[in-house]
């Protein structure tokens, strides 16, 4: 897979995260290949990386979230904004070498571009909360 920007590995990741999470697939790994083909995402190592460890992690991720998302369920939470927090949360766990600021501000970028315009002060709460948490 090409190298791209990390801004467009997120976005690949986050829409097949989204994509996955309403699709009746049971193979995340060729789920991602083929979504990626039929919807000319552009993707590389990183974004299918992060992909993989998102939905394999995401009971742990979800959790997080949850325990974070003060009076909200998690079936309140559009699916987009959903991928776009798992997202972040992922990287929070699993990616050292990212730096949470980095994570969080993409995050960010990611909600301003796919959802409303309260969305960004929301994920900002949500990861902020999630990432004190884990510093502790």
């Amino acid at each position: 897979m090409a190298g791209i920007s990390r801004r467009l590995a997120r976005e690949c990741a986050m829409k097949n995260i989204y994509a996955y999470s309403i699709s009746e697939s049971d193979n995340p790994g060729d789920f991602f290949e083929l979504n990626c083909a039929e919807h000319e995402l552009a993707s590389d190592d990183f974004s299918y990386e992060l992909y993989m460890k998102t939905i394999l992690h995401l009971d742990d991720i979800d959790k997080l979230i949850e325990e974070n998302s003060t009076g909200w369920k998690k079936e309140r939470i559009s699916k987009v904004l959903l991928s776009i927090i798992r997202l972040c949360v992922c990287e929070f766990l699993y990616f050292d070498d990212i730096p949470a600021q980095v994570s969080m501000n993409e995050a960010i970028e990611l909600s301003k571009k796919y959802e409303d315009e309260d969305s960004p002060a929301y994920v900002n709460g949500v990861v902020n909360a999630i990432y004190k948490g884990l510093k502790k």
